[in-house]
């Protein structure tokens, strides 16, 4: 990816689209790919450059367009030029700013407020994306958006998307993002939201694929009264490796967060958990709370918990907790006593731990195709 292909995709562009791309392609060339020591991407070469057509949104009532498409007006620029610090690493932001190759902007009208979801789904038969996303819920306004990456092969793909969100005062924002991607694709995730005065924004996190994930969902809630609620379940298996995080900005007072992500893992798999709870000065009578749950399938699995908390003021309630277990070996003979397998008794512990998350799912296809990847990665480990 060079100098060249900006200049080609520049001629595709619209207005102010063209600055921002060799913007984004100036930090992105002076930034090496970071050297994470757990997620490890020693060796990683970038793909090459090629276009993505596979994009399929339905969702009625609501503004939908392809962001290669659509005309990208002023209050677009200003929030991808907003200069707010979110994502995995700045290599992969500016990567997406310089190259996207899909996207939506989703914009939320007057009046709209309605439980049936807008699905905007990437399919993968071993293809680049590069998705830019924009969401703007307008005042007063009620949402529920998902967003899915899938594998339909084998073949592995190389996944690197941001997300905006925009919830104006008043509006609710659900954005659900799974990625199911195949057992040999890279995935890097970089979602960021801006609540307004009394919005909300909850995050709905299933992480099902990937030989390597990095996730990273970064919230400011710069006007009073703002909440933030995240949700999520990973499941990890093999070798494959999972790094989180989940960053809340508590700037404003009496604003709201929880953070509650449940995983498991097995054979030699290994997750990273991040949460930052940050209360900046100001914020008063601001509540947060964050916690992760890990089930360990096999005792040769790693889960790193790495929570924090930042608080400037005094009147404020927050707490941070994160627990990691095997399952209970007598619970799993007496399930097995009833005539379940041991694959059928994991299954029903694990989502036991599940469920909350993913009967919240608002598409029964989607729901089922879930507890199918989650059931396909259970099979037996070590005799009990």
């Amino acid at each position: 990816m060079n100098d060249t292909l900006i200049k080609e995709l520049n001629d595709r562009s619209i207005g102010w689209v063209k600055g921002y791309r060799e913007s984004g392609f100036e930090r992105f060339s002076r930034l090496n790919i970071p050297s994470w020591k757990r997620l490890n991407l020693n060796g990683l070469d970038l793909p090459e450059y090629k276009g993505y057509d596979r994009l399929q949104v339905t969702g009625d009532g609501i503004d939908v367009e392809n962001i290669m498409d659509c005309g990208m007006e002023e209050d677009i620029r200003e929030i991808m030029q907003d200069g707010q610090a979110f994502g995995v690493d700045e290599k992969f932001v500016s990567m997406v700013d310089s190259f996207f190759n899909t996207g939506v902007v989703i914009r939320v009208p007057k009046g709209y407020n309605s439980s049936v979801p807008v699905m905007v789904h990437y399919p993968s038969d071993g293809d680049l994306i590069l998705d830019q996303n924009v969401i703007i819920a307008e005042p007063f306004t009620s949402v529920s958006i998902i967003i899915d990456h899938e594998a339909i092969s084998e073949a592995g793909a190389f996944h690197n998307g941001i997300t905006r969100v925009i919830a104006k005062e008043g509006s609710k924002v659900n954005l659900m993002k799974v990625q199911r991607l195949s057992d040999t694709s890279f995935n890097f995730d970089s979602v960021i939201g801006i609540t307004g005065r009394d919005a909300a924004i909850n995050w709905s996190v299933v992480e099902l694929g990937s030989a390597k994930s990095a996730v990273s969902y970064t919230t400011y809630m710069n006007e009073q009264g703002g909440e933030n609620n995240t949700k999520g379940i990973f499941f990890v298996d093999d070798r494959r490796r999972l790094d989180l995080s989940f960053k809340v900005n508590h700037i404003a007072p009496n604003t709201t967060s929880d953070i509650d992500i449940r995983g498991a893992l097995k054979d030699e798999a290994y997750s990273i958990f991040r949460g930052d709870l940050d209360i900046k000065r100001g914020a008063k009578k601001a509540k947060g709370n964050e916690k992760e749950s890990v089930i360990l399938l096999d005792r040769t699995v790693r889960s790193d918990a790495i929570p924090a908390l930042k608080c400037a003021e005094d009147d404020v309630e927050a707490g941070h907790a994160a627990s990691c277990e095997e399952l209970d070996k007598n619970t799993l003979y007496y399930m097995m006593s009833r005539g379940l397998s041991l694959d059928e008794a994991r299954m029903m512990l694990v989502e036991a731990s599940f469920n909350p998350i993913i009967d919240a799912i608002p598409d029964d296809g989607l729901k089922n195709a879930i507890r199918e990847v989650i059931k396909r990665r259970l099979t037996c480990g070590e005799d009990y």
